[in-house]
């Protein structure tokens, strides 16, 4: 897939997290989203977090650098600027560095190429949790729910436990997929569950 495509459904996603998370009241914050153990404001550091991570990542920064991130507070006075601002930098340096050179990431070497994928998948599915902690729609769109069905699915299951994905949900492996929508095929594969599935989008047909 070449680059143009790929940044278009990073575009796609980066636009779903920021829906999701600019719908976050400050009495949401303390509330359980739905990812297990974590509340809505430790999931948005985390997920704000992921945009310097990643950054750093690309700029070939020591693994120590790379996690000592992960104990900061990534909020500032306003979480959507946060999350835009550490975004920007990780899409410029994409832009500028050789993504084929692999990056010491925690589960292992892999490809700057893998790593936007995995970006791509990571604000996606954190909008679905964090939709659950404030009881609101995925505000996922059907083309990028169809690009993570066809284009993303194996890497999930790739992944799998040590990219922090559960094994997929029973209804990927009965082969029921060709009566779910997109969107609940993503979830399905990740390993969401029904807390998760509550806050998908109405299925319209052929999806």
């Amino acid at each position: 897939m070449d680059l143009p495509c790929i940044y278009s459904y990073l575009d796609r996603a980066e636009v779903c997290w920021a829906n999701a998370l600019s719908r976050v009241s400050g009495a949401d914050l303390d509330s359980s989203s739905g990812c297990q153990g974590w509340s809505n404001e430790q999931l948005i550091n985390h997920l704000i977090g992921g945009g310097l991570r990643y950054e750093t990542l690309l700029a070939q920064a020591p693994p120590a650098e790379v996690e000592a991130t992960r104990g900061q507070n990534h909020l500032g006075e306003d979480r959507l600027e946060s999350f835009w601002t550490h975004e920007r930098a990780f899409r410029r340096i994409a832009g500028e560095c050789d993504l084929n050179a692999e990056v010491p990431h925690r589960i292992g070497p892999i490809s700057g190429h893998q790593l936007v994928k995995m970006r791509i998948l990571e604000l996606a599915l954190h909008a679905a949790d964090l939709s659950v902690g404030t009881g609101d729609e995925w505000p996922i769109d059907d083309e990028l729910a169809e690009f993570i069905d066809t284009r993303l699915g194996r890497l999930i299951v790739q992944l799998g436990s040590a990219g922090g994905y559960a094994p997929p949900q029973p209804g990927v492996r009965a082969g029921e997929r060709a009566h779910a929508s997109r969107a609940q095929r993503v979830l399905n594969i990740s390993g969401r569950g029904a807390a998760v599935n509550a806050v998908l989008p109405p299925h319209r047909g052929g999806r």
